[in-house]
């Protein structure tokens, strides 16, 4: 028994020794290679990854250029640079009401109604979270951008450069806007089909079932700009009801650069003023933001450049009573405003129903952003280096903060809840503050995933694909 168990033993060794079988001994050679070079190539992968992961304010300077790698800061800000921070900051107090409403819903009413003098509700205080505000701003700030290089160019008369630009951006507009959120929408998805995400059983009243045909219909309304309802039921990112409004704002102030690039500067204000009436007469707030946005760029170019400083300091002034009146609409309470103190006048002025917040925050909203184009002291707070890498990640920002809301965060807030209680003010309170701290840091590091893995290959790709699908000089 022992004899014949080792011979094979013998055989094996001797058979190593053999020429016939060098051939075998270089094949597991070469395998080992070939396994190792494997394995050197996924930690190359891995550690790509790993690296790719690493928030873009941590990244080291380029040596070739001397600013940083993802536009950080030695160089000088472009004119209008201050209106992305100003975007960063909207859409993180978006991301902050989306957090703070469920657990706290007293934010959605103002201060002093039944006796509520939480500090949180102060009309300037609540700004902090005043995210339906913030969306005003959002649309103000999109006319302006939109249309200020073409109103300098009006100003230059330099309509062939004009219509070459504004072609190639109205071309790309939908891709930059609606591939992003679709991105955004999948991970929704796919976080509902594998159980990360409760699905509802009714959404807006109505029975809903989770599936590749209710994620179609979510894709349809989210993209769909001819219903004019500024409101769509959704359940996988329904916070992005504004993308399709942003797209349709931005073919209107397309078509007005259009229509008004060879009229006079008085026409186009009076053009822009008669519809910006018009469309806040018949409900249509969010177009009168986007054309109100390119009558202040309008302004803008017009008015650069001051020549008597002395009625300046008056106009300085009067400008800051604007934003302070505006800050103070942006704070208009969505609950119970006609019966908050400070709010009780607007029951009394047009208009006369529910679309009344909405007229009040869109006022507000064009009173902040306008004075701060005039006010170079207001723009160098939103061109400090935290605020301008807010803004390059604000639209990451709102694309995430959902869906994040509704996993990382609501996992976070329940253990915070679980640990330290909720049950009395102090625990409820702490327990809020420890998952915000441990949040906050993990949506913003998300996000900045998500601007430099989707939103700047989706900006390129735009500008590839129009590219390919320009007619060249015959036309073909």
């Amino acid at each position: 028994m022992y004899a014949q168990q080792s011979r094979p033993m013998r055989e094996g060794e001797e058979a190593l020794l053999s020429p016939i079988l060098e051939g075998a001994a270089r094949t597991k050679c070469s395998c080992t290679w070939r396994s190792r070079f494997t394995l050197a190539a996924l930690r190359v992968v891995l550690w790509r990854c790993l690296a790719f992961t690493r928030p873009s304010f941590l990244r080291k300077q380029s040596p070739a250029s001397g600013s940083e790698k993802y536009g950080e800061a030695s160089r000088k800000p472009h004119s209008t640079e201050y209106l992305d921070g100003v975007r960063g900051v909207a859409s993180l107090i978006v991301f902050i009401l989306h957090w703070s409403h469920i657990p706290y819903p007293a934010v959605n009413s103002g201060w002093g109604y039944k006796d509520n003098t939480s500090f949180w509700l102060l009309p300037f205080v609540r700004i902090v979270y005043s995210g339906a505000a913030m969306v005003s701003i959002f649309f103000v700030v999109s006319g302006f951008v939109l249309s200020h290089r073409f109103i300098q160019r009006m100003h230059r008369q330099e309509y062939t450069e004009l219509f070459a630009s504004l072609t190639s951006l109205t071309f790309r507009r939908a891709i930059r806007l609606f591939l992003p959120a679709f991105a955004s929408s999948t991970l929704a998805f796919v976080c509902a089909y594998l159980g990360i995400v409760n699905v509802p059983r009714k959404v807006n009243g109505r029975p809903f079932e989770h599936g590749v045909a209710s994620y179609l219909e979510y894709l349809d309304l989210e993209s769909n700009p001819w219903d004019w309802s500024t409101n769509f039921s959704g359940f996988y990112n329904p916070q992005l009801w504004s993308i399709a409004v942003e797209f349709r704002g931005s073919m209107v102030v397309f078509l007005l650069v259009l229509g008004l690039a060879k009229t006079r500067t008085s026409v186009r204000l009076a053009v822009e003023t008669l519809l910006i009436t018009h469309c806040f007469t018949h409900k249509r707030w969010d177009v009168a933001l986007f054309i109100a946005g390119m009558a202040v760029a309008e302004l803008e170019v017009l008015l650069r450049k001051p020549k008597n400083p002395n009625p300046r300091r008056i106009i300085n002034v009067l400008l800051v009573l604007a934003m302070v009146l505006g800050l103070f609409l942006c704070g208009y309470p969505r609950d119970h405003n006609t019966q908050t103190p400070g709010y009780q006048w607007s029951k009394y002025v047009w208009p006369f129903s529910a679309y009344r917040r909405r007229f009040w925050l869109s006022f507000g909203a064009m009173l902040v952003v306008g004075p701060m184009a005039f006010l170079p002291s207001v723009q160098s707070v939103f061109l400090t280096r935290p605020v301008r890498y807010l803004g390059r990640i604000s639209f990451a920002l709102y694309l995430v903060h959902g869906l994040g809301n509704r996993t990382v965060g609501k996992l976070l807030l329940n253990g915070c809840w679980n640990y330290i209680g909720k049950e009395g003010f102090w625990p409820y309170t702490t327990s809020f503050i420890v998952s915000t701290t441990l949040y906050f840091p993990i949506v913003l590091w998300a996000s900045d995933i998500f601007w430099r893995g989707v939103d700047i290959p989706s900006t390129n790709f735009a500008r590839w694909f129009e590219k390919k699908c320009a007619a060249g000089e015959g036309g073909r």
